[in-house]
């Protein structure tokens, strides 16, 4: 299945290149909801977004999008089960996400050189590692899941092809026979390029 993910990434990157399009690196914070805010409840500052759009109309673009998040908490005297094991003790609990989607977004507004909001969303694979370390044990899953991701956002503009991108995205990944469902928010500021 990774074999798959990775050629179709690399087909909506190689489209993305040679079309009119946009592109944006994000800066991400994130802030878990849902079984992963009850995994760890720490908000993240730490991930990264990588996006290509090919726009087929003035207001409607195809891409794809592939982000990092990764969230962290420190637990004293918590407990963790693990199959038929707990452990108690200090605690140091991670979420490493790695969502590779493919991407649809209307823009409204037709002028480039203006603000433009815009909606979309995201369908595709979600390879997600939990891993909690409690002194000499660590336990970890490591799964791939099928998710998607509704997202509002708004372009900048800096220059004739430089805009500021805001948006804010709802992850969502669907659990799988071992592993629970895991949400959250992302907000993401960076810099988009293109024509």
């Amino acid at each position: 299945m990774k074999y798959i993910l990775t050629l179709i990434f690399a087909l909506v990157i190689s489209v993305a290149c040679y079309s009119q399009g946009l592109y944006s690196l994000d800066y991400n914070i994130s802030f878990p909801v849902g079984k992963t805010g009850d995994f760890t409840r720490n908000t993240s500052f730490r991930g990264f977004t990588f996006e290509g759009r090919v726009f087929i109309s003035n207001n409607i673009s195809l891409g794809g999008l592939f982000n990092w998040t990764t969230f962290y908490e420190e637990l004293a005297g918590a407990s963790f089960t693990h199959e038929t094991v707990t452990v108690t003790g200090n605690q140091y609990r991670y979420i490493n996400a790695f969502p590779l989607l493919f991407q649809a977004h209307y823009y409204l507004g037709e002028d480039e050189y203006e603000p433009r909001v815009y909606l979309g969303g995201g369908l595709g694979a979600y390879k997600i590692i939990q891993r909690v370390n409690a002194g000499i044990w660590s336990m970890e899953y490591n799964k791939w899941h099928f998710g998607f991701s509704p997202e509002v956002g708004v372009l900048l503009p800096v220059s004739m092809d430089t805009q500021f991108n805001i948006s804010l995205r709802y992850h969502y990944a669907f659990k799988t026979k071992d592993t629970i469902d895991y949400s959250w928010f992302g907000l993401s500021v960076g810099i988009a390029w293109g024509n």
